[in-house]
């Protein structure tokens, strides 16, 4: 009985595997989140700048890696069954490698411009946001949301599957740089704000699945930066 009872839910498991090869990804982000959650009131940037790299990656494991999922079921099924979680692995590494190269002057500006001395988060979120609203409307914008749809052919096997699930990660990492820079620059100035990145989340996600309408996202944009920004008047 036992037995039966742990082949089914091996499975089960499998089932799962098969039908949602993100779903590890997904657990990933959701960690992600709860640990920016557990630092929620805290400005970020006085940690020093090992600490600030440390919470942009948190931040994009949360925001980013679930915008991906239709990358990771592309590498999953472009690749042997017996790889597909070693090809997704390869391609999130090369996607969070384009994020760890970008965070690190980041976070060392921070520090520099002493940017919690002189932004508070609220005023930083309506910068964000207003500049999101802007490239929202710009004619750069269209550009750099098709980037975010290349894909490469990927090998099946050996050295070359996993250099081609790198170079995979490493391109829809460079376009989703390229496409989203506005929204991190909102979580960035905002020192991480966990509210800041919930909303950022949403448009990011609005961007990315519903119906491409970029002057209704950017008046939503603009409605969330002049929101912030009257609130850090009247607080």
């Amino acid at each position: 009985m036992q037995d039966e009872n742990y082949a089914r839910e091996i499975g089960a498991l499998e089932h799962l595997s098969g039908r949602f090869p993100e779903f590890w990804m997904l657990a990933v982000s959701a960690v992600a989140w709860l640990a920016v959650a557990a630092r929620t009131g805290r400005h970020i940037h006085y940690d020093g700048v090992a600490a600030n790299w440390w919470h942009w990656m948190l931040m994009v494991a949360a925001m980013m890696l679930p915008l991906q999922i239709h990358g990771v079921r592309l590498t999953a099924e472009r690749s042997l069954w017996a790889r597909r979680h070693r090809a997704i692995l390869g391609f999130l590494l090369g996607y969070l490698s384009v994020w760890a190269l970008a965070g690190a002057p980041l976070s060392w500006a921070a520090i520099v411009l002493a940017i919690p001395s002189r932004v508070g988060w609220m005023e930083g979120a309506a910068i964000g946001f207003l500049v999101e609203t802007a490239w929202l409307i710009s004619p750069w914008k269209g550009i750099a949301a098709r980037m975010c749809h290349r894909t490469l052919p990927l090998s099946p096997a050996g050295w070359r599957a996993d250099r081609d699930c790198l170079g995979y990660g490493w391109i829809a990492g460079c376009g989703c740089a390229l496409n989203c820079w506005p929204l991190m620059l909102v979580c960035w100035l905002s020192g991480h704000s966990f509210i800041a990145m919930i909303l950022g989340f949403g448009l990011g996600w609005a961007d990315r699945h519903a119906t491409l309408d970029y002057r209704l996202h950017a008046m939503v944009a603009a409605v969330l930066g002049a929101a912030f920004g009257l609130f850090s008047r009247v607080r």
